[in-house]
């Protein structure tokens, strides 16, 4: 399979990965879901199990994987959502497979993938699931010469706030993550259900999951005035397992945003299926 790239996306609770061609089309792709008691070993044998899949046991021109938190020379340093991963070697483990790797966190590899496939130069990609992370594109290039760089889920949106899985206070993803959608589903709704099912709900009409997903609009564009302020990015893209409901929270969020921005607001927009995953394969055929 020479001339094709795979890419994958390692996430808390599950391994996505994509195949592509040098024209950026998918080729073929898959997942696992990873069992409810996550142990590194068999986390890893799942992810092994699936690059063996999408790579057909020969060799392709590159392999590039993205993982929840920040990497350095293809070692995940630290993730507060999956710290069972922590100082996992990802580059050793795949060049079984393949010389040609690359590894960087999850978000960076969305971030490359919106950028090669949308040609702008100045990119936020913000991804919204378990936890809250950002990939930043300045001037064509991916801001990830430091390890921990768009780490924006731990930016503070209230110094007294909610305790993060990290340890500080007011966590921006302890607003937007899944946690977040839930505490606010207990205050509309008396339950704690997960962002799927509220944006079902919410969109055969049920008023009290509409208003969990305005209030989550007014946090979300709440944190971004924040980023677009310091970035003013040309774009947004939200991705993660949240974005699926974008249609339900983009109306507040944008009003906040233009509230709270000085300037015109940057567009923000759903990014495409698989963006980790696919970012990741483009990151490898640039290596």
């Amino acid at each position: 399979m020479t001339g094709f790239y795979a890419g994958f996306d390692v996430g808390g609770t599950h391994v996505s990965g994509v195949c592509i061609d040098r024209k950026l089309s998918m080729v073929k792709g898959g997942r696992t879901d990873f069992p409810d008691k996550r142990k590194k070993g068999s986390v890893m044998k799942d992810i092994s199990v699936l690059v063996s899949e999408l790579c057909d046991g020969e060799k392709i021109s590159g392999i590039g994987m993205g993982v929840p938190g920040p990497v350095r020379d293809g070692v995940m340093l630290w993730s507060c959502n999956s710290r069972f991963m922590e100082k996992t070697d990802f580059k050793k483990m795949l060049r079984k497979w393949n010389s040609n790797v690359s590894v960087d966190n999850d978000v960076n590899c969305m971030a490359f993938g919106e950028m090669t496939e949308r040609k702008v130069k100045n990119l936020l990609a913000v991804t919204l699931g378990t936890g809250v992370g950002g990939g930043i594109v300045i001037d064509g290039r991916i801001h990830n010469t430091r390890p921990y760089a768009g780490e924006v889920g731990h930016m503070s949106i209230d110094p007294h706030g909610v305790k993060c899985t990290c340890g500080a206070r007011g966590c921006f993803q302890e607003y937007v993550s899944t946690r977040g959608v839930m505490v606010l589903s207990m205050k509309h709704l008396s339950e704690k259900l997960a962002p799927d099912r509220l944006h079902y709900m919410a969109s055969r009409g049920d008023r009290a999951a509409i208003h969990v997903w305005e209030d989550y609009g007014k946090l979300l564009g709440t944190g971004l005035s924040n980023l677009a302020n310091i970035l003013d990015p040309e774009v947004i893209v939200l991705g993660g397992g949240i974005s699926g409901a974008f249609e339900m929270f983009e109306k507040e969020m944008n009003k906040t945003m233009k509230k709270r921005l000085h300037m015109k607001p940057p567009e923000v927009v759903k990014g495409k299926d698989d963006a980790v995953a696919f970012g990741a394969a483009c990151m490898a055929m640039k290596a």
